[in-house]
């Protein structure tokens, strides 16, 4: 069996650890980027909507931020900035109905017909543009707040790219945890089976240099991803 190695962060890190060990795989995570928190007051005003682009924009979010209660709407990109949004608010948080990217909560505010009004997009310093694209698309009013910023991990990437010196299977579910692997020249790409989450992410690796690439539906759906890495392997 292929070695899996999850180089993003992950909260249904051990479950997928425990359905791929059941199937024989060998499951190791190694982010190759850390996540610094820069803003815990980052909801400055009333605003008709809030957007957050990942739960890494909520999670540190003080408690005391009060301006969020007086939100008509609250979008959050999966079902983890739901639960750290009910978590620390407890507030009602809107999300895809089912394909957890920029692209699907775009569909959702779509369908939705909600009268988005003022909007506060809350993302982290670098992260994609596929939302603020969609808001300058619609002549939205709106302002953005980096609330985190990512940082590469030169240890982990290094045994990252130690790791494609044979077969491996990279599960990366951002841009930004998957240019240092492909970027580095020393990665043997063509050795490299990636599994990533949305059309940026597949935009960025060029299927003639790695070995496959599979873009994964429903990132928590852990039997469909685990079925994915099995056929993979015949």
């Amino acid at each position: 069996m292929l070695e899996v190695i999850l180089i993003s962060n992950y909260s249904m890190k051990d479950e997928l650890s425990e359905s791929l060990t059941k199937e024989g795989f060998s499951f190791k995570q190694m982010i190759t980027q850390d996540i610094e928190h820069i803003e815990r007051y980052p909801i400055d005003d009333v605003y008709d909507t809030i957007i957050i682009q990942s739960a890494n924009a909520i999670k540190k979010i003080d408690s005391s931020n009060n301006y969020i209660f007086s939100t008509k709407k609250i979008y959050g990109i999966g079902p983890n900035c739901k639960y750290w949004v009910e978590k620390k608010f407890g507030c009602k948080c809107a999300i895809p109905d089912k394909e957890f990217t920029s692209d699907g909560l775009i569909e959702k505010m779509i369908n939705d017909k909600h009268h988005l009004g003022k909007i506060l997009l809350l993302k982290g310093e670098g992260g994609k543009e596929t939302v603020k694209k969609y808001l300058d698309k619609i002549n939205a009013k709106y302002k953005i707040k980096n609330v985190y910023k990512r940082l590469q991990n030169p240890k982990n990437i290094e045994s990252v790219i130690n790791k494609t010196n044979k077969e491996v299977i990279l599960i990366a579910f951002s841009r930004s945890s998957i240019e240092p692997v492909i970027d580095n020249f020393a990665s043997n790409l063509k050795n490299c089976h990636f599994f990533v989450l949305d059309k940026s992410d597949e935009e960025i690796i060029q299927k003639d240099k790695v070995r496959s690439l599979t873009k994964i539906i429903d990132i928590y759906d852990v039997d469909d991803l685990t079925r994915k890495i099995k056929g993979l392997c015949g």
